[in-house]
């Protein structure tokens, strides 16, 4: 059978895993900061008093945070990384890190702008990339990267390093539920024929241990009848 070009291999799984963190876990915790700074309840207020600090946003990103004769009803949640980052640079008044917003930050700096800048850049890495693989050497440094930037947000926000948690969950968390619910479903049967093997070599330790006991009361039985014959020739003899 010919193996298509287009087959699974380590490095496409590294493209997704890192996706996966990146569009759950990260986003989530952006989400989160941005909701530490800007509460829900005061977004609408704050989004149209420094809607002038906001950069040129596209079509879809204006219509979500400044409905025409409305105002935004989300929760934070149907909001990508790439708008998170706008509002969190714009709106929220955290100090950019020592190279600027937009730029690479320092290996060193740990601020909150770096941490978040970090996360934007892993993004932009995985999904503007022509190429749907990732090395093992760049999916390492990326996945490095933005577990160290998780961590420091997790402390910012305080919250028991819940995402960090969940960036360790993924690092190894199946990405073939079908292929490995087969697996499973292999064990269960090994594990049930295991068992049921465990059973009949029990049942028969039992037989061969009843045939013994048997063996053993028939020899007792044979020997006492023995006896009897004896003693009842002995006694005819005489």
């Amino acid at each position: 059978m010919a193996t298509s070009s287009y087959a699974s291999t380590e490095e496409t799984t590294n493209a997704c895993r890192a996706c996966r963190l990146l569009l759950g876990p990260c986003t989530d915790e952006l989400r989160d900061v941005l909701l530490h700074h800007v509460p829900l309840s005061t977004f609408p207020h704050v989004i149209k008093q420094k809607r002038s600090n906001l950069p040129r946003l596209t079509a879809p990103q204006m219509n979500l945070i400044l409905p025409r004769g409305s105002s935004y009803t989300g929760n934070y949640g149907d909001m990508d990384i790439s708008l998170l980052y706008i509002l969190l640079r714009n709106i929220c008044g955290i100090p950019p890190h020592s190279n600027g917003w937009g730029y690479d930050p320092d290996p060193t700096d740990r601020s909150l702008s770096a941490n978040i800048e970090r996360i934007r850049i892993a993004r932009n890495q995985c999904v503007h990339s022509s190429s749907p693989v990732l090395s093992n050497a760049d999916f390492n440094i990326i996945w490095s990267t933005v577990r160290s930037a998780v961590v420091d947000l997790d402390s910012f926000l305080n919250n028991g390093n819940k995402f960090e948690r969940e960036v360790d969950f993924l690092r190894h968390e199946t990405m073939d539920l079908v292929r490995d619910r087969h697996y499973i479903e292999e064990l269960r049967k090994q594990a049930e024929e295991d068992a049921l093997i465990r059973e009949m070599v029990q049942a028969l330790k039992r037989k061969l241990e009843q045939t013994e006991t048997d063996r053993i009361e028939n020899h007792n039985r044979i020997q006492k009848i023995v006896g009897e014959y004896n003693y009842i020739k002995k006694r005819i003899q005489e």
